[in-house]
């Protein structure tokens, strides 16, 4: 690595931990970090980088805007020639991007051109994909655009939760960016263009997670996996109380009834939900209202034979407002990470 050549590292996620803790391992760590300020702790998956910047003592520079006068003045004070964006929910401007000798390049958990815009991990397992990729790219003026410098491919489980695709994400992507960082400090790393079917996936919102029990089983566990832990998580009301479910799986042994019914599942007081097609669904942990998570048989409230709230058309509806996958929104509501 050219030691005329200095690279910052922006991210507010702990989806770009593992690619800075090893950079920092190889004496490649970067001249600046950027990341969120406290305000943005209400983010998925966010992070304060401060424990991880005093260990390896490296400038730090929160910001809740990557275009700030601050943040511009940061990068010119460090000298920077290169901007790595690794989990940041906004667009780069040009006026930033040209101020850098390198430009920017930005890490996406998706098969770019494919998965463009925000939510790309629920996504992913809401969609049912067998495999995905991280995508290492060149940032430009049009969001999440730019040319590709690589891509990882992975295959994905039949049972895979937001929890451990957020994790792999993280190390494939310090996979990819350790690989070509000196390639792209040297300004000679690999550019090929996007191509194929370019798809735009739609922002999520914490309402969107409302569970509808008279869906399939099958569609209830997909919700179920793809806001996992970092994200909101799937929900629905049971007696006006919001119960956040933050895991479980089908049960084909038990015996369902009506959708929405509580039902017994096991021994003791395990209990499950019956879905639409009367396959159940036996949550493994839940959480109440905005309470801590509880194992599901520690609660009584949960009698065999009550009934989970039916969602009301207004919430359904709300629900569903998301654009057609492939309609191209704003440059605003897309992202780099």
């Amino acid at each position: 690595m050219s030691d005329r050549r200095r690279y910052c590292y922006v991210s507010g996620l702990r989806l770009g931990v593992p690619a800075l803790e090893e950079l920092c391992a190889q004496g490649r760590p970067p001249s600046l970090v950027v990341s969120y300020p406290a305000e943005l702790a209400h983010r998925s998956g966010y992070l304060d980088y401060e424990a991880v910047t005093r260990r390896h003592d490296l400038p730090h520079v929160r910001a809740a805007d990557v275009n700030s006068d601050e943040v511009r003045e940061a990068l010119s004070a460090h000298q920077v020639d290169l901007m790595v964006v690794a989990g940041w929910s906004q667009l780069v401007h040009e006026q930033v991007l040209t101020s850098l000798p390198l430009g920017a390049v930005g890490l996406h958990p998706s098969p770019l051109p494919v998965g463009r815009g925000r939510a790309p991990i629920p996504w992913t397992i809401l969609r049912n994909m067998r495999s995905s990729a991280v995508t290492l790219f060149h940032l430009d003026r049009e969001p999440v655009t730019g040319d590709i410098v690589d891509q990882h491919w992975f295959d994905l489980p039949d049972d895979v939760t937001a929890t451990g695709l957020y994790e792999r994400i993280g190390h494939l992507q310090s996979e990819l960016l350790v690989r070509h960082l000196d390639d792209l400090l040297e300004g000679t790393a690999p550019r090929r263009p996007q191509a194929g079917h370019a798809s735009v996936w739609p922002h999520r919102r914490p309402s969107d997670g409302h569970l509808d029990f008279t869906a399939a089983g099958s569609d209830v566990d997909r919700m179920v996996r793809a806001l996992a832990d970092p994200y909101p998580g799937a929900f629905a009301m049971f007696g006006g109380a919001r119960i956040t479910l933050c895991g479980g799986a089908l049960d084909e042994r038990a015996r369902g009834g009506e959708p929405g019914r509580v039902v017994a599942a096991g021994e003791g007081r395990r209990w499950g939900i019956t879905c639409g097609d009367g396959t159940v669904f036996v949550p493994e942990s839940l959480r109440v209202d905005e309470g801590v998570r509880a194992e599901p048989t520690s609660l009584a409230m949960f009698r065999p034979g009550a009934y989970f709230d039916a969602p009301s058309e207004h919430m359904l509806a709300s629900t569903r407002r998301a654009p057609v996958p492939g309609q191209s929104p704003s440059p605003d509501a897309l992202q780099n990470a």
